[in-house]
């Protein structure tokens, strides 16, 4: 019964050190009764948060959806699915038209990044949001390999490198385009890309500009 004795002693001395050092960071446990009465105390001076951010995303959610907002993101999303599926549709015959079956599936890729891209940069985060996951839930549906490549993480962090360095996106975007087609020193590929991503820019705007969002 002797190590018994000593290892409470030894809880106890510990559970004293772990208070002692919590005491000294602001935030500690303060217990009342059984352990269903502890209560977490914030710093001194600390006011609580009544609304997180979850809650602010739930009443913008409400807001864009009694403005009508909400639905023209769904329909937008659909819209920008329905492009993308299209035959001979501008994401196949901008630039040049393209005929290799992996420059066009890496062709409806890059639109799919650009897509996500512009509409994050031109909506708040709300219908952005609605607007993206409604277009990616319409590709399974039509193509589910299509699907699967859009979202290999490996195919998106090229892009995302490339989408970060300012001026410079468009050129990166194409070289890119260019790796994932197979040849990253192909110049032409390289332009191709580099010139898809600029147009394919410009049409997600318009048709974001054509959903006529209430401010």
């Amino acid at each position: 019964m002797l190590w018994i004795a000593v290892l409470f002693i030894f809880v106890l001395v510990m559970s004293h050190a772990v208070y002692t050092k919590k005491k000294g960071t602001g935030l500690v446990l303060a217990a009342v009764g059984d352990d269903s009465d502890m209560k977490i105390v914030p710093p001194s001076g600390a006011k609580p948060s009544f609304e997180d951010a979850g809650e602010k995303a739930a009443q913008e959610f409400v807001l864009q959806k009694e403005n009508g907002n909400i639905d023209k993101a769904y329909a937008l999303g659909k819209k920008i699915a329905d492009v993308l599926f299209e035959e001979n549709s501008p994401v196949l015959t901008f630039c040049q038209e393209s005929t290799e079956s992996f420059e066009r599936l890496q062709r409806k890729i890059l639109f799919a990044f650009v897509a996500d891209t512009v509409l994050n940069q031109e909506l708040p985060s709300v219908l952005a949001e609605t607007a993206s996951q409604e277009f990616l839930a319409q590709i399974p549906k039509r193509d589910l390999f299509l699907s699967e490549k859009i979202n290999d993480p490996q195919t998106l962090s090229y892009y995302l490198l490339g989408a970060k360095n300012g001026r410079e996106r468009f050129e990166n975007i194409g070289r890119a385009f260019a790796l994932l087609c197979g040849d990253q020193e192909n110049t032409g590929l390289c332009s191709l890309g580099e010139c898809l991503c600029r147009e394919y820019s410009r049409l997600c705007t318009q048709m974001i500009e054509e959903a006529r969002f209430c401010e």
